[in-house]
Parts: structure tokens; sequence; C-alpha cells
């Protein structure tokens, strides 16, 4: 029987949906004001200087970008970075999403993870670990001049190879992720077709899979360069001055020069960036794309014969997923060395800054501080996040387009325009010493993800259901809480899960938005590594990184048991 047939359901459904769709509506009323008010509000105020000099209007600042020279200079490192990190991600994300895609389901599995976990774990945490294997004393220096490759250590860090290295790192899973679905939905069939007409590995790859894969890099690499323009922290801690970009000098010029009119002119120009790759990225593939993953239509490559250069490629695969995993690998063991620097291998094994870690006021503090601000920042971006996904769910297609792109935006606004348009906005109403104006910047950059994550389980959730339940006489509460809420659950707990490593992770927002007594454990880690390497950023890494595999261990257990009840229900 079909839901059509259900006696009085399409009568019901008239006398239901208008009134059930202006209450819905409303439902994302809360998230566009608090959007209004702590983001669109600050930025234009922020945005708003850049266009006054001297008390009056005037296009000075701007033009000062281009007639200065250091400033010239550092508008052209900010996009040479981003492109040669983004081509940089593009390439090594192709030989690990093919190794992904073409070996056995466990063993993807294990890799997808290797992919999840740095992904997921804290940038900071990745970027002081390849500060501690890169420095000149470390793992890999050592390991050069003992097997007498080099006869002097490298400058690895505070240089381009630095930046390069430490932002590849954190970005590289953008692109992965979405090639990895485009490998899944490529129908081997026709490599093996290439292989029967005598092409080469190159013919292969370049008549075959690279036509293939093209959407799914392409939207990796626009989100790569989208983050990369805007990126802060690992080009603070290693680079060099000559490897200044433009978040840095925007925080140079409100920290130290007080130069709001520079600083809102260089946020107006890294603005304008993220905006045009944003709305590329729309009409490329559509913000759609952001909430549902591709499904795979063609078969698996695992039964695919390899070619020389296939195992070329899953051996160059290999040595990416190693390349995500190394600084993880090599800092766990740097965390319990005792002496005053990290060195690998420690010289002595103990829990020296274990203790220092837990018995220090000063980072225990901090890190209450974190957990208190992520637990509120989740219960407030799911209330948001949740409503304003079941609102638009409900509108029709016509009238959705502009609100989601707006409850979209903050995630792809660079998070040092946000921050420095947040202290612009709170700081005179004292907000900052309370820590209310960290919240509110960290319900803006979390928000985004629960939306997103409860509106990809409502495309995938079954409106049958919903109408059969109204024409048996149902309230739509009633509905909600038996029929829609049991199967968007394993989504929200998601989406929690995301706003709340969101929140947790924050160093950007955390510099300008909290002072000395409420600042953040991410926010004391940096100072440890921008003022002077203090081996308990190591300790507190490692207890991160485990708290964050713990986490998205037990998520991937109850969604596997999400999907058993789902199927026994069935």
């Amino acid at each position: 029987m079909t839901t059509s047939s259900i006696p009085g359901l399409k009568t019901a459904e008239r006398q239901k949906r208008p009134r059930r769709f202006s209450r819905l509506t409303l439902l994302a009323l809360p998230l566009l004001v608090f959007l209004t008010l702590f983001f669109i509000w600050p930025i234009i105020g922020l945005l708003k200087q850049g266009f006054y000099s001297n008390g009056a209007l005037s296009m000075d600042n701007y033009l000062r970008l281009l007639e200065v020279p250091i400033y010239r200079i550092v508008l052209q490192n900010t996009f040479v970075i981003a492109l040669v990190v983004t081509g940089s991600c593009v390439v090594m994300s192709y030989p690990l999403a093919y190794l992904m895609a073409s070996v056995r389901p466990a063993l993807s599995k294990l890799l997808f993870f290797a992919v999840l976990l740095p992904f997921w774990s804290s940038a900071l945490v990745r970027t002081s670990a390849w500060i501690a294997l890169l420095q000149q004393n470390g793992p890999l220096n050592t390991l050069l001049v003992s097997t007498r490759l080099i006869d002097q250590p490298v400058a690895f860090l505070y240089n381009f190879t630095g930046v390069l290295i430490g932002m590849t790192h954190v970005l590289m899973p953008f692109v992965v992720l979405p090639l990895y679905s485009s490998f899944r939905a490529m129908d081997k069939s026709l490599i093996q077709a290439a292989q029967s007409l005598g092409a080469d590995s190159i013919g292969i790859f370049t008549r075959v899979i690279l036509p293939l894969t093209r959407p799914g890099v392409v939207a990796g690499a626009i989100i790569v360069f989208m983050n990369a323009v805007g990126y802060y922290i690992t080009p603070s801690l290693m680079g060099g001055p000559a490897q200044r970009m433009i978040a840095e000098l925007i925080s140079h010029n409100i920290s130290d020069e007080l130069n709001w009119g520079i600083a809102a002119a260089l946020a107006g120009v890294l603005l304008v960036t993220t905006l045009f790759s944003l709305w590329l990225f729309n009409r490329l593939f559509g913000l759609d794309k952001l909430m549902g993953g591709q499904s795979g239509k063609g078969s698996q490559l695992t039964s695919a014969r390899r070619t020389g250069g296939g195992k070329i490629s899953a051996l160059a695969g290999l040595l990416c997923a190693v390349f995500l995993l190394l600084p993880i690998i090599i800092v766990i063991p740097m965390s319990f060395g005792t002496g005053s620097f990290p060195t690998f291998p420690p010289a002595e094994y103990g829990v020296r800054w274990y203790r220092h870690f837990f018995a220090d006021p000063k980072w225990m503090a901090a890190l209450w501080q974190s957990v208190k601000i992520g637990a509120i920042v989740t219960v407030t971006s799911v209330a948001l996040g949740a409503s304003a996904a079941l609102a638009v769910y409900k509108m029709r297609p016509g009238r959705k387009g502009w609100l989601e792109t707006l409850f979209i935006i903050p995630m792809s606004v660079p998070a040092i325009i946000t921050a420095v348009a947040l202290y612009y906005l709170c700081g005179p109403l004292g907000l900052i010493k309370n820590s209310v104006a960290l919240i509110i910047g960290h319900t803006v950059l979390a928000t985004p993800y629960v939306y997103i994550t409860l509106r990809a389980a409502l495309q995938s959730f079954d409106p049958s259901l919903e109408l059969a339940a109204l024409s048996l006489g149902a309230s739509w509460s009633q509905m909600f809480k038996r029929i829609m809420l049991p199967a968007l659950l394993p989504g929200l707990i998601g989406g929690a899960i995301f706003a709340f490593i969101t929140s947790f992770d924050d160093v950007v927002m955390a510099l300008f938005l909290t002072t000395l007594r409420t600042r953040t454990l991410p926010k004391l880690m940096y100072e440890g590594l921008s003022m002077d390497f203090d081996p308990t950023v190591i300790s507190a890494s490692c207890v991160l990184i485990a708290a964050t595999a713990l986490i998205l261990i037990a998520h991937a257990l109850f969604a596997r048991q999400g999907d058993k009840n789902a199927t026994a229900t069935r």
C-alpha cells in the first residue's frame, strides 16, 4: 500500500500543512536573529571602518594596501601560499583516496580512521606535533643526520617549508573525503576496459580517472583554498616573517598597531575572496552538496587488477596516510619524556609532564573553562541549528535558498574576521571579561555544523512516515516525538559532537575574546608554543588526541548501532 492510498491522507495533509508550515517557519527565526545580531551586524561594523580615514569617508585604507610594500607582499604571500597548499593537497590526496577506495572494506575503514583522526584533532595539536617533529634537534633531523644523509640539521621550521607541511597536513582531508566519494562512485569496468584496450597507467589516469573524479577534486580544492587564505595558527607558529599572511596582519594591526582602518580593509579583501570561493562552489556544485555525500552508483574498485602505476599509486597512498598519522605517532612517546625539552626517542620515560598538566592550577583552570564553554555552546548550537534545519526542511525550495546560504556562511568566513568583528562589538560592552563574547563566537562557528548534519539527516528521512502518522490522527508534536526524533537522533548526536569539538578546539576566537582569567586550554597551549616551547603542551596535545579518538570511536559505534536498529525496524 502506498501513502497516497491511505484513507483521508490527502485531506489531513491539506488541513494541517498551512498552520504547521507557518509554525515551523518560525523555528528558523531564532537562528536568523542570532546571526543577524552577532555575525552580520558585527562584520558590517568592522568593514565600515575600512572606508573611514581621519573621521571621513575615504578609500585611503584600501589604497594603502596597494601602495605600501609590506601590505602588497603579505597579500601576495597569502594567495601564493594558499594556491601552493591547495595544489599540494590535491596531489597528495589522489593516491590516498584511490587506496581507500581500492582496498578491502576492513582496511578501508582503517585508512578512513587515519584521515578522520587528524581531521578532527585540533589544528593546534597537529601544529605542536609538527613543531616537535621538525625542530632542529627533532626526530626528523636526528634521523637524517644519524643516517649521514645530511651533515647539519635542516631548517624545516619558520620558513615556507614549515608552513607548507603544516597547512597541507591540516587541510588535506578536505580533498581526500570528496575525492574518495568520487572514486567510490566510479565504475571499475571502465578501468578494466581501458586496460584491455592497451592503455597505460598515465592514459588510464588522464582519460578515465581524472575526468570522472574532477568534480570531487575541484570541490575539495575550492574548500581548501577558501580555508587557506584565512588561515592563522599554522603560519604564525611554523612560518617566519617572509611567510606572513593576511590573518596575521589583521591581528597585528589590531593588537599592536591599533589601526582598525587597515585591519578592516584587510578583512574586506579576505572576506570578498572567501565569498567568491563560496559562490563558485555553489555555482559548480550547489551548497546542498555540503549536506549530503555523493552516492556511489558504480562498482567498488576492490577487485580491479592493479597496473604497475596502480601499485605505485597505492604505495604513495600508504605514504600519504603515514604523513597524516606521523605527527600523532611521534608525539605520543615524546610526551612521556622526562627531559626539559621534548626529544624522540626520549632518553628516559616517565609521566613528568602529565603530572605537571594535571597538577598545575593554570592548566586545569583552562581545561575546565574549555569544557564549560564547550558544553554551553553545544546546547545552544543544537537548539538553534536543529530548529532552523527543521524549519528549512518544511519550506518550499524557492524560499529556503537564501536562508540556507546565510546559515552556512559562518563556517566559511575565516574565524579571524568573525573574532575581530565580535571583539569590536563586545569589547566596549564588557562581554569579554565574563566569556559571553567567546560563547557567542563559538556558537556562530558551531551552529552551521549542527545545521548541516541535521539537514543531511532530514534529507534521508522518509516523509511518508510523517504523513501516515498525521493521517491516523496524531498531532505534529506526537509524530515528532515518536517518529521523527528517533530517526534523527544519530544526526543530532553527531551535530552535538561537531559543535563541542569546534568550540573546544578553537584558538583564534579565544585569542581575541578571552582574558588572562578566562583563557581556554587551546589559548594556553598557543601561548606555550609561541612564547617558549613548554613540554606540557605536548602532554596536553596527547590528552586531546586521546579524547578525540574516543569520541570518534564512540560516535562510530553509536552510528553502527543506530543502523542495526533501523534495519531491524524495517
